[in-house]
């Protein structure tokens, strides 16, 4: 973990409008620019549209109540015991799956994965980190 960080220059925290905002656009640019196959268009559409419909509702349970964390003690706790930092995943892997965008979908299980073994912080979005106002 420290050749990660002390060689390689892999921050210990990413801001949320990094993870959430910025990242994720370049990734599906860079995808539209170049050849990377698309992941299947049978059913993805709708499974997306579940996957973004429960990020939504996450989302709006953690707007509504801040504080509230999730009881779970197992594989990704670090990540699944926050409900914006759960939205903001489920949100990114069911758009993945509406644009069919296969770097997207790495990419959140990517940072799922890397957030649950706690190698990177993942900071909670709020409206005022993602907005610029904290």
């Amino acid at each position: 973990m420290d050749f990660m960080h002390e060689r390689l220059g892999f921050p210990r925290r990413i801001s949320s409008r990094l993870w959430l905002i910025t990242l994720p656009s370049a990734l599906v640019s860079f995808e539209r620019r170049t050849d990377v196959p698309k992941l299947p268009g049978t059913g993805s559409r709708a499974l997306g549209g579940l996957l973004l419909a429960a990020g939504v509702g996450l989302g709006i349970f953690s707007m509504r109540q801040p504080d509230t964390s999730i009881s779970y003690d197992g594989p990704l706790a670090p990540v699944v015991t926050r409900p914006a930092t759960m939205a903001g995943l489920t949100g990114l892997a069911g758009a993945a799956f509406i644009l069919r965008s296969t770097t997207l979908l790495l990419y959140s299980l990517g940072l799922a994965c890397v957030g649950g073994s706690g190698q990177v912080t993942l900071e909670e979005p709020s409206a005022g980190t993602l907005l610029g106002r904290d």
